[in-house]
């Protein structure tokens, strides 16, 4: 059986899109982190369609300043 840095090395090897859609399978095969339902996939896989896209996020900056206030 392979071992986890057998797998990483293989997966680093991968295309990005191929390596995008193992990590979303990955990720489809865990459950989810406390705080986060199922009710939020939506809007999860719509934030990462726009990130996909090139949509221009928020800086780590302006992230930090919100959570000050």
């Amino acid at each position: 059986m392979a071992t986890v840095v057998q797998l990483l090395d293989e997966a680093m090897a991968l295309s990005a899109a191929e390596r995008e859609e193992l990590a979303a399978h990955l990720l489809d095969s865990v459950e989810a982190p406390p705080g986060i339902s199922i009710d939020d996939h939506a809007e999860l896989e719509r934030r990462a369609a726009e990130a996909r896209g090139g949509a221009p996020g928020v800086s780590w900056a302006d992230v930090k300043r919100a959570l000050k206030t």
